[in-house]
């Protein structure tokens, strides 16, 4: 599958339907990039619950790295600090370098639903995944179906202080 740009995964015939997105568990991962973070994720933890973002290593992620998207907390905001190709391809915007409550006053449907999955992760220290399909409902994005993970990096002091975000994309139409 390639991993430089949006996957093309099988997906249900209609993707014009109304959302439908279900929780999985990081175990149900089915995407090799994702699991690849995943695997890497878990190596950064060691014997710890939580890796802390100096564990992270671009290069253990190798091709993947073009999924991944990373975001510094600040204070109940985000700031993106590492925007993946396939995650611009996907929106159609770069949003590195700026705040989550930018996206959410840009698009707010879609910026409570990455506020709320960023603020779970943070609150409660444990990752979070998500598959599922985006309707016409959501005309921000360039994709029909989705899978993704949010991952959390720990501070000494127990918080999280970064989330890494893995995803895959795909859509119908031509090529």
């Amino acid at each position: 599958m390639p991993s430089s740009s949006c996957e093309r995964l099988p997906q249900p015939p209609d993707s014009s339907a109304r959302p439908s997105v279900s929780n999985i568990s990081l175990a149900d991962v089915e995407s090799g990039e994702v699991r690849r973070v995943i695997k890497a994720w878990r190596h950064w933890c060691g014997f710890s619950s939580l890796p802390t973002r100096d564990k992270l290593v671009p290069r253990d992620l190798g091709p993947a790295l073009a999924n991944v998207s990373v975001a510094r907390v600040n204070g109940d905001d985000y700031v993106f600090a590492v925007i993946g190709e396939v995650h611009v391809q996907a929106y159609g915007r770069n949003f590195q370098g700026r705040l989550l409550s930018e996206v959410l006053a840009a698009a707010p449907r879609f910026g409570r639903q990455l506020k709320a999955s960023y603020d779970f992760v943070r609150t409660t220290r444990r990752p979070l995944g998500f598959r599922g399909m985006i309707g016409h409902d959501v005309p921000d994005t360039r994709f029909s179906w989705f899978e993704t993970v949010y991952l959390p990096f720990g501070t000494p002091a127990g918080g999280v202080d970064h989330i890494l975000n893995a995803a895959v994309y795909s859509w119908q139409g031509p090529g």
